[in-house]
């Protein structure tokens, strides 16, 4: 593929992977300095004190963000593999920097799920900043990226977690949710002016694409959507709901500070596991890594669900991340070696779509669980979810397998 070749070697790979992870970093700050602290924000702007009926709420909220941007993802993988990568990445960095602000000033619940949507529909960095990173650096390389562009991520929203919490504690609601969208402006700025891409517009959009999005139907990249649907729902039923453990092992005082430590700590995790998974990746076949992943991840879960005090809760948060952080990167590598690589941004598009999917389900799911159940139960769900995964991954290797040796 000489377009595909040329593309990667003229543009400096390391350059991109610095900036493109120092945008991520400022991003997940942004995301990081509001995203956490919803349930608080009900409770304390909204007025919304009834547990209940405010765990519904959490649940059709993220919903909505959830929909969106499992519409969404399509849409614009579709068009990062027409128009371009980085511009993909920043419509999604000013797109946040102007929606996650409006957020704070909803006057009601239906506002803010209005707005929920629109934002989640147009923002979304994380994704395109794979993408991009995968198309211009070199394949032996594409496990060493993916592994510390999700140092970035976890990084900045640890960051983030902490900022979020300290701003909420002494200032204002208000002044986290502004800080989300300045930081979010000057990452899209940083990509703006030092990320490279000497994009190629594919000449036809008949026969070579139709033929590659027609190879969805591959058993292997079947499995691999599957795992990714299941990734979505483990590592999601339980995020909205983390500040109501806390207020549940540790009480209501100090809730906000508390929501941000823990946050944090599993950022932390998040970190680590990146930094393991991107040295791993290049140097052992990530069919060997999902399966300790797997197993770990739903131990850490375990212990999570049924943490006895505010101490144990963040130990085994950081547990869970630092486990199930590799998950996707080991993932997406999988989904590399089995997929053209000018078709990278359209199946990329796909499997965050399937990852939104599972955060639409989880949400119905969760919902369920705190209307007639307790919050620990839904810690304890996403521990069995990693556990339901580990025999599926039998199948899906061999088929990725049988796919990797025909390409």
């Amino acid at each position: 593929m000489p377009g595909i070749g040329s593309m990667v070697s003229a543009v400096n790979w390391k350059r991109n992977l610095f900036f493109v992870w120092l945008s991520q970093f400022f991003a997940m700050i942004g995301f990081g300095c509001c995203m956490p602290f919803i349930p608080l924000l009900l409770k304390d702007n909204l007025h919304i004190a009834d547990d209940q009926l405010r765990g519904f709420y959490v649940s059709l909220y993220y919903l909505a963000g959830m929909v969106s941007l499992c519409i969404a993802s399509v849409f614009w993988g579709i068009l990062a593999d027409r128009f371009g990568r980085k511009r993909m990445l920043l419509r999604a960095s000013y797109a946040a920097a102007l929606f996650y602000p409006m957020l704070v000033f909803a006057p009601n619940f239906w506002v803010l799920l209005s707005i929920r949507f629109v934002c989640s529909f147009f923002s979304g960095t994380v994704n395109p900043a794979q993408t991009l990173l995968v198309t211009t650096t070199p394949a032996e390389k594409h496990g060493f990226v993916l592994g510390t562009l999700s140092t970035a991520v976890w990084s900045g929203t640890m960051a983030g977690y902490l900022a979020g919490g300290l701003i909420v504690h002494y200032f204002s609601y208000t002044a986290a949710f502004l800080t989300c969208g300045a930081v979010y402006l000057f990452s899209g700025l940083l990509v703006h002016c030092f990320v490279g891409e000497h994009f190629v517009r594919p000449v036809s959009k008949t026969a070579k694409t139709r033929q590659s999005i027609s190879s969805l139907a591959t058993p292997g990249i079947l499995w691999l959507m599957l795992m990714f649907l299941l990734m979505g729902i483990a590592r999601r039923i339980e995020q909205p709901f983390v500040a109501m453990q806390v207020e549940l092992v540790h009480g209501e005082a100090g809730a906000a500070f508390f929501t941000g430590i823990v946050s944090a700590a599993a950022a932390l995790g998040g970190v680590f596991s990146g930094l393991l998974a991107g040295h791993l990746c290049d140097r052992f076949s990530p069919w060997k890594l999902i399966v300790p992943v797997l197993v770990f991840s739903g131990l850490a879960g375990v212990a999570q669900a049924y943490s006895c005090c505010i101490g144990m809760f963040i130990v085994c948060r950081f547990l869970v991340f630092f486990f199930a952080g590799g998950l996707q990167p080991i993932l997406q590598l999988m989904l590399t070696k089995i997929i053209r690589p000018e078709m990278r941004g359209t199946y990329f598009g796909w499997t965050s779509s399937m990852s939104q999917a599972g955060g639409i389900l989880c949400s119905f799911i969760s919902g369920s669980i705190v209307w007639f159940g307790s919050v620990r139960n839904i810690f304890a769900v996403a521990a069995i979810l990693f556990f339901l995964m580990l025999p599926l991954m039998i199948p899906a290797g061999r088929a990725c397998r049988k796919e990797l040796v025909k390409s």
